[in-house]
């Protein structure tokens, strides 16, 4: 009897330590037990975010580790054109109760959208403020920012807000060439200004091979949303958990004036969106993201740099404002508190700030424009419009029509914006269900 029982408690230990260990702290939070049951995971996105963990990626391996250790099935990737297909994919998910296990990564343009529609669980009674602690300044913002009446609903550091950053490039070599006075030298002193850069813009304006038709811009397209949040203007606020339309404030209405003033009245910008005037060296300064760096450095000849927007006249400092992408899980998420964990396990703080510190080291052009890029990500306090989902582009919708009025002359910044407020915020109220 005795043998027996040695040989019992023998195999119920080998039995303990082949079993893996399901209780999982990471760099953010103890989640305790985790286990899957062996459910297959799926993310839903336009480019693979597993890569990177598989054969030949920088962190291959690790798919098959979690696997293990949280008793995975296996890993799928649904991969779609960035766009309306990429929503239409996630909510026919959701219905057909396909997406129990799904991580999605959602641009700003259709996160607003899916959370109005309920699309989006919310994670603050699973992780609070002390798993945002342990995480960058800009996720703790980011979360707050694209969240709503107290919830909040991003959790991952897989993506920051470092690509999609609003900067003001220009032209060195034609700056130069004008005799124009260096941006450098006007940052550094703090006097990078409206006034400074339209001063530039216009004298960068000319017919330089005398045939009568105006051939270097002081501008490519100009983005008006990096003119509104650079004067500390904005589309909307929260009050008390609503979002307000607040596009008629003093300095939203200043800077589409400003807008206005350098398209219609100064007449420096030339073009088309695809400010190609700037990649081909015809253009003094021009409004891009981040990311759009990288495409500079590939295709431009002329030597460039770049800087934050200039400050307006309602700002005391340099404002820092972006778009954003985010990982969420969907509301019938089977094991919300899990993919959290997992999510973690994948994507870790200090593998994020490592890339991130490569990302700017391979981007910046000079010691300014490294200090720029880290000053970015360190100073963003939140500013980035949500909403244009609602509320419409430049081109269409309330906002757009609105803005193309005021573009034509046939209406002020400050009656346009004013005369579309009851409409906006019945409009913001109806898709929010506020």
């Amino acid at each position: 009897m005795r043998k027996f029982s040695n040989v019992l408690v023998f195999v119920l230990l080998l039995a303990l330590f082949a079993t893996p260990i399901m209780a999982y702290t990471s760099d953010r939070y103890d989640f305790g037990h985790v286990d899957f049951g062996g459910a297959t995971i799926t993310f839903v996105a336009w480019w693979n975010p597993l890569e990177q963990f598989e054969e030949g990626g920088e962190f291959a391996g690790r798919l098959e580790e979690a696997k293990e250790l949280f008793n995975i099935g296996g890993f799928e990737y649904i991969g779609l054109p960035w766009g309306e297909e990429l929503q239409e994919t996630m909510m026919s998910r959701l219905m057909a109760g396909d997406s129990e296990y799904d991580f999605w990564m959602l641009p700003a343009d259709y996160y607003i959208p899916l959370r109005s529609m309920g699309a989006i669980r919310p994670v603050n009674d699973i992780i609070d403020d002390s798993y945002y602690a342990n995480m960058h300044r800009q996720h703790q913002i980011l979360a707050d920012a694209m969240g709503i009446a107290g919830n909040r609903y991003t959790f991952s550091c897989f993506n920051g807000i470092q690509n999609n950053i609003n900067l003001l490039m220009f032209n060195k070599d034609l700056l130069e060439r004008e005799g124009l006075p260096d941006p450098y030298e006007l940052y550094l002193n703090g006097e990078w200004t409206w006034d400074a850069v339209t001063e530039m813009a216009v004298r960068a304006t000319r017919d330089t091979n005398n045939d009568g038709e105006i051939d270097q811009f002081g501008f490519a397209d100009i983005a008006v949303a990096s003119f509104i949040f650079s004067n500390n203007g904005d589309y909307t606020k929260q009050v008390d958990g609503k979002v307000i339309y607040c596009a008629d404030m003093p300095e939203t209405v200043e800077a589409v004036k400003k807008v206005r003033e350098l398209r219609h009245e100064l007449k420096v910008q030339g073009g088309t969106w695809r400010r190609e005037v700037f990649f081909e060296g015809r253009a003094a300064f021009a409004t891009m993201q981040t990311y759009e760096i990288n495409n500079l450095m590939d295709s431009m000849e002329d030597r460039f740099g770049f800087l934050p927007m200039p400050k307006g006249p309602h700002a005391a400092d340099y404002v820092y404002s972006s778009s954003a992408d985010s990982l969420v899980i969907p509301v019938n998420a089977a094991k919300p508190k899990e993919m959290i964990a997992l999510d973690n396990f994948l994507f870790r703080v200090d593998e994020f700030l490592e890339d991130q510190e490569r990302g700017f080291i391979e981007r910046a052009q000079d010691q300014v424009t490294y200090q720029v890029l880290t000053e970015s990500v360190e100073k963003w306090n939140g500013k980035i419009h949500l909403y244009g989902g609602i509320l419409g582009p430049d081109w269409t919708g309330i906002w757009g029509e609105a803005f193309q009025a005021i573009m034509n002359g046939e209406k002020t910044a400050a009656a346009a914006l004013a005369e579309i407020a009851p409409v906006a915020q019945s409009m913001l109220d109806d898709a929010l269900n506020q």
